[in-house]
């Protein structure tokens, strides 16, 4: 009798899902939705809020093989009211579901975030895992508008990019859920990447790198692609990336590529005074050799290795104590690894918690290993 319940069960499922496929109830053909790809929020000069909305053309793709796009830009008071006004520009309603990117501009992010994501959080037909920005242009619009030069849904774009930063590390992967976990959140602060225009020969196209610092939600600052890669080493983040090192005479000469990095925090009391230790195992392969000699004479492995190693803790420390002296954030988490190793002494000091991070003795022990040198041991040499 089991296997009868079970495809009762299942034909019972397929007529349900068939009559509100077949129904009226919450339907919508394609062509009365527009489909949004991604928005861009600025600040007009009257104070007001201005929404670009990069919405997908779902009729204007005929013989094209990709599709088309097109740009909506309304201004008003507040999200939820321009996002309803936009019908009558565009003769039909958002559809949310398919946003990738939204991207905010820095003067909105340094006034504060929350008053642009609260209803993108609320709504029901939003979602969680879109990607967002801030832009290094003057506007965020203007970022949006590179589809007109590159003839693609920007957003779309954007969202692939995101995907594959792990090659690059030079930007955080950042979703809104995460951010507004950051945000509700104590002891580790939200970041966002930053988006530019890059300008070559005459061409624009679109760079994520770097990264905005945020104090609960308004931005107080900013890290380059460097600095960020360092970051995402001490969260123990780092999934992928380049570790340029130099030669025993200063000079660029080898570049490894990161295959995996552990990152460990350790809180300890020490003498009554909180002290944080941050251990980095990196395992690496050597893919590039940029001196026709070479190993120079008395180099090996090991010095590689050595020196890597000593670049990427003076690289830690130098951005710690730019977030402790520059910006007083803790956006690597030494809070929450704080509770979660001594949640009682975390109850004790978490009320104050910015003077105790500005405080904080920091002491870095990293470890890389080049585990192989891609496919030759040797370096090109240059004959006579």
């Amino acid at each position: 009798m089991r296997p009868v319940w079970r495809m009762g069960a299942v034909l019972l499922s397929l007529l349900l899902v068939s009559l509100s496929l077949s129904g009226c109830w919450n339907y919508t053909e394609v062509d009365d939705m527009a489909i949004v790809a991604g928005v861009a929020i600025d600040k007009n000069e009257d104070g007001k809020l201005l929404l670009t909305a990069e919405i997908v053309d779902t009729g204007g793709a005929t013989g094209k093989s990709q599709a088309g796009y097109k740009m909506v830009s309304l201004s008003g008071d507040t999200m939820f009211e321009i996002v309803r006004d936009m019908i009558s520009m565009t003769g039909k309603k958002l559809f949310w579901s398919h946003a990738k990117a939204i991207i905010f501009s820095e003067q909105a992010a340094r006034e504060g975030l929350v008053k642009f994501i609260d209803w993108y959080s609320r709504d029901t037909e939003t979602r969680s895992d879109v990607f967002i920005f801030v832009s290094g242009e003057k506007t965020a619009r203007e970022v949006l508008n590179l589809n007109s030069t590159t003839e693609s849904i920007l957003s779309f774009e954007l969202a692939q990019m995101m995907r594959d930063e792990r090659y690059a590390s030079i930007a955080p992967t950042v979703e809104i859920w995460d951010f507004i976990d950051k945000l509700e959140s104590s002891g580790i602060h939200a970041t966002a990447p930053v988006i530019h225009i890059h300008r070559k020969n005459g061409e624009k196209s679109e760079r994520v790198a770097g990264t905005a610092v945020f104090l609960k939600d308004r931005m107080v600052g900013k890290l380059n692609g460097g600095e960020t890669k360092t970051m995402l080493f001490i969260k123990n983040e780092l999934r992928g990336g380049v570790l340029a090192v130099n030669d025993k005479r200063g000079k660029p000469a080898y570049s490894l590529e990161v295959v995996s990095n552990q990152t460990r925090l350790k809180p300890e009391m020490v003498d009554g005074r909180l002290r944080i230790q941050i251990h980095t195992l990196t395992k690496t392969g050597l893919d590039e050799v940029m001196t026709p000699e070479g190993f120079l004479q008395g180099e090996s492995i090991p010095d590689i290795e050595q020196r890597a190693a000593e670049g990427l803790q003076a690289d830690i420390l130098a951005l710690v104590h730019k977030m402790q002296q520059q910006y007083g954030v803790d956006i690597f988490g030494f809070g929450e690894r704080l509770y979660d190793t001594h949640p009682r002494l975390w109850a004790q000091v978490k009320d104050r918690w910015p003077e105790m991070f500005a405080d904080l003795e920091v002491s870095v022990k990293s470890k890389v290993i080049i585990q192989s040198t891609a496919k030759t041991s040797r370096a090109i040499r240059v004959g006579d």
